[in-house]
């Protein structure tokens, strides 16, 4: 997702920089000049425009395969989101995903369906029966949901504690 975003960030800033939009300062760096080939006594208006524009993507594409070139940084998770997600969907196990547990939210997400599905069929056989019975389907799908309820509830405290940190650092907040 992050490179997807770095493309596009690029696609942008290239465009707007080949059209004119944005352009490197007149007093840049003798860094940055330096490292411009042609001769700045020969260029036109245009001339100018275009080579600051290359520059400035020549510069934007060293800062994009370095940060692409890091990966995540430690510290790229809220604290925050992690405990609102944990507790709002925390049967689904989405905070799980957000701290990089995926086992963890696959297994919350088919219990949640499973147990939707046992409750389901459980009071659809109870509807059809003519005689009142202990719809056991449904009291075992009414289990793994309060189980998987309890989870996440337990998620969500360690999350606020400090206990459960994302697997590949720590919070920012």
């Amino acid at each position: 997702m992050r490179k997807i975003v770095f493309i596009l960030l690029a696609a942008i800033i290239g465009f707007t920089a080949n059209a004119g939009i944005i352009s490197l300062p007149e007093n840049a760096s003798d860094v940055t000049k330096a490292m411009v080939t042609a001769p700045a006594t020969t260029k036109t208006a245009t001339a100018k425009k275009s080579s600051k524009s290359k520059l400035f993507m020549k510069i934007l594409k060293n800062k994009l395969e370095k940060m692409a070139a890091k990966g995540k940084k430690a510290g790229d998770k809220s604290k925050i989101v992690a405990a609102l997600l944990a507790f709002f969907l925390g049967n689904l196990g989405i905070h799980d995903f957000y701290l990089g547990n995926k086992k963890a939210g696959l297994l919350k997400i088919i219990l949640t369906v499973a147990g939707i599905v046992l409750i389901a069929v459980g009071v659809a056989t109870l509807a059809t029966t003519a005689t009142v019975t202990v719809p056991v389907l449904a009291l075992i799908g009414w289990i793994l949901l309060l189980g998987v309820s309890i989870w996440a509830l337990i998620d969500f405290i360690r999350i606020l504690t400090g206990s459960y940190q994302p697997v590949d650092g720590s919070y920012t907040d």
